[in-house]
């Protein structure tokens, strides 16, 4: 092949190459289509301050990512006092928000009116229910009334200005937020105009919120792209997930029982062992999930002093007394332990309170019914226990002898002898160093 071929062969390559590179370098508007991307979120153990903290990350990286939507699935209630943050978060979002009361027949509660609410777009699956039957706008009754009155003011202000901009009902709103009310999903869809935007389950969502349009906060219009979008899963860390669990008052309340118990084994037999350290760990993690909770302190107190009473039952021994008066105060404190009003589904369950009393209680009878067998026994120390043992004959007895038992020769003396060497006798009593036998009865 001739010089001048080649080099025309070989500017040809290169020039080809150059463009598949700069095909390669073109963004993706130019290229090939984006994949739209839709970020997902569930709240699978009620809305508490470390979940609202998962949402709220959520947020950052959908708004980060541009998604096309951000779906938070709630299940169960929650706190509204962490709620109302995560709500405005969520109404002011920069990329669509979708809130959806989930699975079949979960009850949102108050929690739930608020945030299909804010969301741009309110979906519920079928059976599931939002509202409560007290105020939505609850306020601290240590305010005066004159601000107890801005506050709710203020609150359904907020709520219904929410309503109004997603085309929802205004009226129904209101009468949550100042009297309370509960509605299922069908009858949430059908009022006119709806309280929700539509009923559906998780998988029927990405085909009903096809090519919706919603109006963000900022102004700009969106539609919705979810038919074949990418579904990215926000995940919690092995840390929220922890903190999720612990301020679960359910969960805390039983943290701190069984930690009282390790602490009391450890009180019972000193030194610093295992069960020592378990509960004092496991009481630092139960007082973690109760500030996270935001529980009542004087709850806490009687759970406290009940475990107190149980454990002071082995020492005083008031045959049962103490252990009564502990239970109905470990029960009260447990049932007071979480404002309905505030924190409405996150109530500790009655599982766990009854499961837990009556293991306190099992035990505590376990510990007075020994220590009553105990005291009603004979000594087991000194010469009277030797009444009662066995003896063998080592001197026959006739009427005085010599007799082994528990390793040691005693003198022994009969008024049934004689006894021959070997035979088996019963001691019978004890005078000074000799002791009193007498032939095994027929039954022995």
């Amino acid at each position: 092949m001739k010089p001048q071929c080649l080099h025309w062969h070989g500017l040809a390559i290169l020039l080809g190459l150059l463009m598949i590179g700069g095909v390669a370098l073109l963004p993706p508007s130019l290229g090939a289509q984006a994949r739209a991307q839709v970020y997902y979120v569930t709240v699978e153990y009620g809305l508490t301050p470390p979940a609202a903290a998962l949402v709220g990350r959520a947020l950052r990286e959908a708004e980060a990512a541009n998604a096309d939507a951000l779906i938070v699935e709630l299940r169960g209630g929650g706190s509204l006092a962490a709620a109302w943050p995560v709500a405005r978060e969520l109404a002011a979002a920069n990329v669509p928000v979708v809130t959806y009361i989930g699975p079949r027949g979960a009850q949102g509660g108050p929690v739930g009116t608020l945030l299909v609410t804010a969301g741009h777009i309110a979906a519920m699956a079928p059976e599931a229910s939002i509202g409560f039957a007290a105020p939505l706008a609850d306020v601290s009754p240590s305010f005066s009334a004159g601000t107890q009155e801005l506050l709710v003011e203020d609150a359904v202000r907020q709520l219904t200005a929410w309503a109004r901009e997603r085309g929802h009902n205004v009226d129904w709103v209101e009468q949550a937020a100042r009297q309370g009310a509960i509605i299922q999903a069908e009858r949430a869809q059908q009022l006119t105009p709806p309280v929700i935007d539509l009923v559906a389950t998780a998988d029927e969502l990405p085909v009903n919120l096809q090519g919706r349009r919603v109006s963000l906060a900022s102004g700009q219009e969106r539609s919705l792209e979810t038919l074949g979008a990418a579904v990215v899963r926000v995940r919690p860390s092995a840390w929220e997930r922890l903190t999720q669990l612990l301020a679960l008052p359910t969960v805390a309340f039983v943290l701190f029982v069984v930690g009282g118990i390790a602490v009391y084994l450890e009180l019972a037999n000193p030194g610093i062992g295992i069960p020592g350290i378990t509960g004092a760990l496991l009481i630092i993690a139960a007082l973690v999930g109760f500030a996270l909770a935001e529980v009542r302190p004087l709850a806490v107190l009687l759970l406290a002093g009940g475990l107190v009473l149980v454990g002071l039952e082995h020492a005083v021994m008031s045959h049962g007394g103490l252990t009564i008066a502990g239970l109905v105060l470990l029960v009260l404190g447990a049932l007071y332990l979480v404002d309905p009003s505030r924190s409405p589904g996150l109530d500790v369950s009655y599982g766990a309170i009854g499961g837990v009393a009556a293991l306190l209680a099992l035990g505590a009878v376990g510990l007075v019914s020994i220590a009553v067998r105990v005291r009603s026994q004979a000594p087991v120390t000194g010469q009277e226990a030797l009444i009662g043992q066995l003896a063998e004959v080592r001197r026959a007895v006739a009427p005085e002898g010599l007799v082994f038992v528990n390793g040691a020769l005693w003198a022994a003396w009969s008024d049934e002898a004689p006894l021959a060497v070997g035979e088996l006798v019963e001691v019978a009593g004890v005078d000074g160093l000799r002791l009193y036998v007498r032939k095994l009865p027929h039954n022995k």
